[in-house]
């Protein structure tokens, strides 16, 4: 199975932007930095839905076609927030297990809307 350049141009995208939501635990002040920490874990979710609607368009994932539907949307969002937050541990070392909880529940919803909305709404019929 071979990996598609976009989706890897977004792992690294995703952990880009961890080593910066991390690393500004460093550099600037607590308030300042869950700001910058949120808003970068908002454009990996982003970036999640991106590639999630592309793989949706590209493979013509079928109207009602749940099975498939709801694995590209999990298989394309999980492993940006898992390398987002590798990245922003590595650097930050300041996120807790609570904080990755809700990360990952942002995720699942994310990944869920992303489902239902290309199982829905897609052009391709059975």
């Amino acid at each position: 199975m071979s990996v598609s350049p976009v989706f890897l141009i977004s792992l690294v995208a995703s952990a880009m932007l961890g080593g910066v939501g991390g690393g500004a635990f460093r550099l600037v002040a607590p308030v300042q930095a869950w700001n910058i920490f949120i808003a970068t874990f908002l454009w990996t979710l982003i970036a999640a839905a991106g590639t999630t609607i592309a793989r949706f368009a590209v493979e013509r994932v079928r109207r009602g076609n749940w099975r498939r539907g709801l694995w590209l949307a999990h298989a394309q969002s999980f492993p940006l927030t898992t390398v987002f937050l590798l990245a922003a541990a590595g650097l930050g070392g300041a996120i807790g297990l609570s904080v990755v909880t809700v990360l990952y529940g942002c995720t699942l919803v994310v990944a869920l809307t992303l489902a239902a909305l290309g199982v829905l709404t897609s052009p391709y019929t059975r």
